[in-house]
């Protein structure tokens, strides 16, 4: 999908808080179908709540982990599973109209790539990439591609987070020695 299409679309999305609402296809009718690279851990998370939007369908999940890749296959039966991106995308490009990439940091440049050299736009948790060049090929490549493509930051823009952050910016609650989670 290119942007002019996606623009067309953005009244749609507020329920799934990190996809673009210009992701979303024009037709209430139509359903958002989702790749997941990476579904344990913050990827379970991240297929959590895609999939509870009504117009998400999973049609991939991929895992190189066997035990997440059932799990989250247990999940969402109707779903194809692989062990291996590629050849998630070589079989099912022409299914797939959005990509969600949760996978180890390594491999966050290389599969969102991918992805976007197959003109998916994509939500990719962050670190965006390892290197700097990553990035800038990262950035290049959807905008030669005209995509939309979005990194996970969810907690950094929690009101909470930025109200701390003010707090201690302004000296209000005074030096910070210790902080715990």
């Amino acid at each position: 999908m290119k942007r002019r299409e996606f623009l067309k679309n953005t009244a749609v999305a507020s329920s799934v808080s990190f996809l673009p609402s210009a992701v979303w296809p024009a037709s209430q009718d139509k359903m958002l179908r989702t790749a997941h690279i990476g579904v344990g851990g913050m990827g379970a998370e991240d297929l959590k709540s895609v999939s509870s939007h009504k117009r998400v369908k999973v049609v991939a999940l991929c895992d190189v982990d066997s035990k997440n890749l059932e799990a989250a296959l247990q999940m969402h039966p109707g779903a194809r599973g692989f062990s291996d991106y590629r050849l998630l995308f070589s079989q099912m490009a022409n299914e797939i109209d959005a990509v969600i990439v949760s996978t180890p940091d390594h491999t966050h440049a290389p599969a969102s790539m991918l992805a976007m050299q197959l003109d998916k736009p994509v939500y990719c948790q962050k670190p965006l990439a390892h290197q700097v060049s990553e990035v800038r090929a990262m950035r290049k490549l959807a905008e030669e591609k005209d995509l939309i493509t979005q990194m996970g930051i969810q907690v950094h823009s929690f009101y909470d987070y930025k109200l701390a952050t003010l707090l201690i910016q302004a000296g209000i609650i005074g030096k910070v020695r210790t902080v715990r989670a």
